[in-house]
């Protein structure tokens, strides 16, 4: 191998760096535009740190401040930025609703100092490349700074549970509709939760950067109620029913009911898996016989019947507890298909009610008890109830006659006993008018006519039981004396009839039968002249 002379080496070395320092020269001009980058980027630099107000181009909210001081961008910003809220809703929607929250309600004030400090660090922040950006980005009208605004946090709470009242819900029941011919039925509606919480903050926040675009609630549902097509037969399929009256102020009006009746299987075909929204079923509906309407143009119109029966008010046991009773019984309202019962109404005869011992029968005898008396109002009313041409339910005739009423038309009541029940079987209610003064107990009925109709009774007396007379010797009487212990009362078993007349028609029906017992008299007698002389020989001899 052969070697190079070293001096050769080394002038090829010299002569390769020669020709590699000319070939990267850089020219002057490239010198030149590299000088003047780097001077403007320095006084970019400048600018960007040096600026004192807000960066040209620059916006809060839709408030142009750039160029601004900070002092001038307050101000313009308190100046303009009512107009961004006033009327303006912050829109919140929950499952399917959607709920409008004014402004002005919850947002107390706008925040200038922050929102001018939010101006004022656009171009201010990151390394100088991301500020020259955000300076171009401003100049460009692409830069928005925020407005800031204070929350009015009580009005924001207010608005909150108003809204919570309605959207938080447990689940819906299936409803429906009775229309004519068809019946509509809506399924359930799931029920809806949600952080009430977190909504709260996170509303608090967007109002705070005055951020009114509509938010939506994520929200947990609990799955509706399926529809059960027989629960809903059982309450829907009926017999019409007419508009009644309110027993307990006598005069509100409630609606009547239509009758419904429907094909259940062929419904439960039709609701199918339940998926859709409503269904439509077939029905057949019956308009009930009285409307509501109708109704209030002839409540309490008329009087059905008026019966009075007179009492001793020098009895002043007897009457404080015939007065009583008919306290309990005025006023008392029967809708269509109602039942009175006596006992039911007037209540347990007890001292602490006010009541007091008076006569009474007993068996055979007329004893003294707590509530003496009451049989008269009971009595009374049925002489009513049988003008009235109301339908009896139960009535029980006295063991004797009373004075107060006709035969045939009393009715005895005793507490855990006899009852006196009738139903209302007119079309329209009944009140029942109880009124106990100068010595009379009167009961009307007042109701509604239909017709000309009038009632009036006749009872025939099938038997008569006629008392006897029995005689006890009492010695210590006078001869010829006598003493009535135990007075006799005649006996009767009777039948009485409803006369009704109606459109010139007269009809008689039968009300009842009864059987009133006989009660024999028991005299005490002083013995005879005859038996006293020989009472008093024998005395003489015995002497």
């Amino acid at each position: 191998m052969k070697r190079r002379p070293k001096r050769a080496a080394a002038g090829a070395a010299a002569q390769g760096a020669a020709k590699a320092k000319r070939r990267f020269r850089v020219p002057l001009a490239a010198k030149i535009a590299g000088g003047v980058l780097v001077l403007l980027f320095a006084a970019l630099c400048a600018f960007l740190y040096l600026y004192p107000n807000a960066f040209p181009g620059v916006t809060v909210g839709s408030i142009p401040v750039g160029g601004l001081s900070r002092a001038e961008a307050a101000e313009k910003i308190a100046q303009q930025s009512p107009a961004l809220y006033e009327g303006q809703n912050v829109s919140v929607t929950i499952y399917d609703t959607t709920y409008d929250i004014p402004v002005e309600d919850v947002l107390e004030d706008v925040d200038t100092d922050q929102s001018v400090e939010n101006a004022f660090a656009v171009g201010r922040t990151g390394n100088p490349f991301a500020r020259i950006w955000d300076v171009i980005q401003a100049l460009a009208g692409r830069s928005e700074a925020q407005i800031a605004a204070t929350v009015d946090e009580d009005g924001l709470t207010a608005a909150l549970e108003e809204i919570s009242a309605k959207a938080l819900t447990e689940p819906v029941d299936p409803s429906w509709e009775i229309g004519t011919d068809t019946m509509t039925i809506y399924a359930g509606k799931p029920g809806v939760s949600f952080d009430t919480e977190a909504v709260e903050q996170l509303l608090a926040d967007k109002i705070r950067l005055m951020d009114f675009e509509p938010y939506e609630v994520t929200v947990e549902l609990t799955d509706a109620p399926a529809i059960d097509i027989d629960a809903i037969a059982a309450e829907v399929i009926g017999d019409p029913v007419s508009a009644t009256v309110s027993k307990e102020d006598g005069t509100t009006i409630i609606p009547e009911k239509r009758g419904v009746q429907f094909d259940v299987e062929e419904a439960r075909t039709i609701i199918g898996d339940g998926s859709a929204e409503s269904y439509s079923i077939p029905i057949t509906t019956t308009e009930a016989a009285v409307t509501a309407e109708e109704l209030s143009e002839v409540l309490f119109r008329d009087t059905l019947a008026s019966c009075s029966t007179s009492l001793n008010e020098g009895n002043v046991p007897r009457t404080n507890n015939v007065r009583l009773a008919a306290a309990s019984i005025n006023g008392t309202i029967l809708n269509p298909g109602d039942e009175f019962s006596y006992n039911t109404v007037v209540g347990e005869r007890t001292t602490d009610r006010g009541y007091q011992s008076a006569g009474a029968y007993s068996g055979n005898e007329i004893i003294d008890e707590v509530g003496g008396g009451v049989c008269q109002p009971s009595s009374t009313l049925y002489m009513a109830v049988l003008r009235a041409d109301l339908e009896v339910t139960q009535r029980v005739n006295h063991s004797f006659t009373v004075s107060y009423t006709p035969l045939g038309e009393d009715a005895t009541v005793s507490w855990g006993g006899p009852d006196f029940c009738f139903k209302n079987n007119t079309n329209y209610p009944v009140k029942i008018l109880a009124v106990q003064a100068d010595g009379q107990l009167t009961m009307t009925i007042v109701g509604t006519k239909t017709s000309d109709k009038t009632v009036t009774t006749r009872t025939e007396v099938l038997e008569t039981y006629s008392p006897e007379r029995i005689e006890k010797v009492d010695s210590s009487m006078s001869p010829g004396a006598s003493r009535v212990e135990v007075s006799g009362i005649t006996g009767y078993s009777t039948r009485t009839y409803k006369v009704i007349t109606e459109n010139g028609q007269t009809t008689e029906v039968l009300a009842n039968t009864s059987n009133y017992n006989k009660r024999d008299e028991v005299v005490y007698v002083g013995p005879s002249a005859a038996a006293a002389s020989d009472t008093s020989s024998d005395t003489d001899t015995a002497s």
